[in-house]
């Protein structure tokens, strides 16, 4: 019996030493990611708690700190999986509900959010947590006062918080209460000297305000207190750029990538860097090692392909490798039956490598899909004067004579080629004798500015390289001329100043935001003869080639409130020529007001253009509409005709079934306003109401400072 007793307790024994050291392990791997996790290293945390769990997958800290640093990796979903599991194991009622919270927030899912953090403090009225979670529900509508009243209650309940002192310092600076976010950011230097984020974010706020050198003290000190905190490092080179040190960004940018060769910013930093010093050779090497790392980042893309346009030859062999992502582009939005998206990158691609003949020929077809058939004539000519003898073989038919045989689409060109220049012959273009591909169409001419961030994060110079983007992306409009200041202007009195001494029509200036999962373009709009607003723009877009897309919405966007306007070519028998037609989204039926040469102005304010009433000569209506080019009747104003050839046309309207019947209407690269500024076509109408639309979802995007609030620890 004692033997039996004896070998029962025994195996208790081992049994219990079993559970308790297997009890430790799961205990060690989880003190082992926990510490990995305040470093920021949430890779190597989230693979020990995954070890924990294995040993114990029923330890709730493990599954909940597991779904903290999946949400600080910005994996929402799956950091909500991981909650509730934690929620079946624990008792942590409050933390579990806030991080759920948190990553309904971070979906979108703004109300179930908010429901979250009420049920933790109808439970728990002290909690601090929740109300940061409030806090950036307030941003996410856009009220920072709401913002700043939940951190400060925050703050009563924990007046050592380092979360609510970092937090209100910076939504004070927002708001430009600097001397209130000085003494916030003090309170947490004061408290918690020994943090290299509180340190980061003292320096960041320091460079806000423009104290450069203090700023770069406080950067130093965050990366000696924490040698692996990169975005000190990042913060540091952009203190470094504001500075024009660009020498020794180069040289920590060469640092930071010998430590991860994956720094989308650091390549960006050292490429913009280099671009500064005149090493523009050298900056096309960085740039394309970059995006060949990251391809989609967009904003180094456009100041690469700036670069590429400023320094390097038309002939250079290198070209058509840079133009190989935008043909790529291309070739996809055209499986996806995405035509304006086609277009754009078709062009992009020419932009890059003009003499690439295998994506002008797909820019051609396009052309002719859409039934452009005199633009498609010009790209096949230009295509049979600039190809190369690839495809061609030389044969020998007699001992002087050499003849080149023709490849396949050589001989359907030529065959395209003849069809339709004898098409061409009895065109409105040959029988009013003018050459529609030379006429110059510009009406408008606008002016680009913007106002330098010397704290910009991710991409240091964003406003200039979007300024110069924005220009480029006019450039495809035949009506508009627009000039880009390569300099920052103050703000608005100097932006007025330039705009009005050159001449301009309109003046626009650009204020851009973006995080790495979204970006933002707002821009004011002013008449740069009366300095009074025309319209605001606010753009907001998120995923991939937003960048790119929020710059081709701004575009229409703009168009769609410039009145079309012509000019007077030709007049014969009561008939006029137009340089309006199916390209400026013409067609048969359009009416126009007829107004003397030199009489339009833009209006005092709002969008659309003015003239007296004893300016108009008559009306015009198009009845025979080209590409580029209308004719039709000419009806006096009045006893004596008083119209002359140069005087302008102003739409007034366009009918309905006439836009409905024009494949070509589609386009959005085209002025589509009448004369009061207001939409004259369907596609203009739609804009105008997506972009009702978008503003109403505006209250929920995503900014530079939300997400700096976010990722404080």
């Amino acid at each position: 019996m004692n033997i039996k007793r004896s070998f029962a307790i025994l195996f208790f024994l081992g049994v219990l030493s079993f559970v308790y050291a297997d009890s430790r392990s799961a205990l060690d791997l989880y003190n082992k990611g926990y510490e990995n996790q305040t470093k920021g290293n949430y890779y190597s945390a989230i693979e020990n708690y995954r070890e924990a769990l294995e040993v114990n997958p029923k330890y709730a800290d493990a599954w909940y700190n597991m779904a903290l640093s999946t949400f600080y990796l910005g994996e929402y979903d799956l950091a909500m999986e991981y909650a509730r599991e934690a929620e079946k194991y624990s008792r942590n009622y409050s933390a579990i509900k806030n991080l759920k919270g948190m990553c309904y927030l971070s979906l979108g899912k703004i109300s179930e959010a908010e429901q979250c953090f009420k049920d933790v403090l109808a439970k728990y009225p002290n909690d601090v947590e929740s109300r940061f979670g409030q806090a950036e529900i307030a941003l996410y509508r856009g009220s920072i006062i709401s913002a700043q009243s939940s951190y400060q209650d925050a703050l009563k309940r924990d007046p050592k918080s380092r979360k609510a002192l970092l937090s209100l310092a910076l939504v004070c600076a927002e708001q430009g209460k600097d001397d209130q976010a000085t003494t916030y950011i003090n309170q947490a230097l004061a408290y918690h000297s020994g943090e290299a984020e509180v340190h980061y974010l003292a320096a960041y706020l320091a460079a806000r305000k423009g104290d450069l050198k203090d700023a770069e003290r406080r950067a130093r000190s965050a990366v000696q207190i924490n040698p692996n905190y990169d975005t000190a490092y990042e913060l540091l080179s952009e203190i470094l750029y504001s500075q024009q040190r660009y020498s020794e960004v180069m040289d920590l940018s060469d640092y930071r990538i010998g430590r991860n060769r994956n720094l989308s910013d650091a390549w960006y930093l050292k490429g913009i860097s280099e671009v500064n010093l005149g090493l523009k050779s050298r900056a096309l090497t960085t740039f394309a090692t970059g995006l060949s790392i990251n391809p989609q980042d967009e904003v180094m893309r456009f100041a690469f392909e700036q670069v590429i346009a400023d320094t390097v030859k038309i002939e250079d062999s290198r070209r058509a490798g840079w133009a190989k992502y935008h043909i790529e582009k291309a070739q996809e939005y055209k499986r996806n039956f995405k035509g304006p998206a086609e277009r754009f990158e078709w062009q992009q691609a020419l932009v890059i490598d003009p003499l690439n003949i295998p994506a002008r020929q797909s820019y051609a077809d396009m052309l002719e899909r859409d039934k452009l058939y005199e633009l498609f004539l010009y790209q096949l000519q230009f295509i049979r004067e600039n190809e190369k003898s690839s495809g061609q073989v030389s044969i020998q038919t007699d001992e002087n004579t050499p003849a080149v045989k023709r490849s396949d689409q050589q001989i359907k060109n030529d065959d395209k080629i003849e069809a339709l220049e004898d098409l061409m012959r009895n065109n409105l273009a040959h029988k009013w004798k003018v050459e529609p591909f030379y006429l110059n169409k510009k009406r408008w001419n606008l002016g680009i500015y913007y106002v330098k961030n010397y704290t910009r994060l991710n991409h240091p110079d964003l406003e200039k390289v979007m300024a110069r983007a924005a220009k480029d992306i006019f450039s495809g409009v035949a009506e508009t001329a627009v000039t880009v200041n390569s300099s920052p202007v103050s703000g608005y009195g100097e932006a007025y100043r330039l705009a009005r001494a050159e001449g301009l029509d309109y003046f626009i200036i650009l204020d851009v935001d973006e995080t790495d999962r979204s970006f933002r373009l707002d821009a004011q709009m002013y008449s740069a003869r009366s300095g009074t607003k025309t319209k605001d723009f606010h753009i907001y877009r998120t995923g991939n080639d937003k960048v790119t897309n929020a710059l081709i919405r701004f575009r229409s966007s703009v168009l769609d409130i410039l009145p079309v306007r012509g000019k007077i070519l030709k007049s014969s028998s009561g008939q006029l020529l137009v340089d309006l037609g199916k390209s400026d989204g013409i067609v048969k039926g359009a009416s126009f007001e007829v107004v003397k040469q030199g009489k339009i102005r833009t209006k005092d304010a709002g969008p659309g253009i003015s003239y007296g009433e004893n300016d108009v000569v008559g009306t015009y209506t198009a009845e025979l509409v080209g590409e580029e080019i209308s004719a039709g009747p000419f009806v006096k104003k009045g006893f004596y005709d008083m119209m002359n050839v140069g005087d302008e046309v102003v739409l007034i309207s366009i009918p309905a079934e006439g836009q409905n019947s024009s494949g070509n209407l589609s386009q959005d690269n085209r002025p589509q306003a009448n004369a009061d500024g207001e939409p004259a076509t369907a596609l203009a109408e739609k804009n105008e109401k997506d972009i009702l639309k978008e503003n109403m979802k505006e209250q929920f995007a995503e900014s530079s400072l939300l997400k700096m609030l976010r990722d404080i620890i």
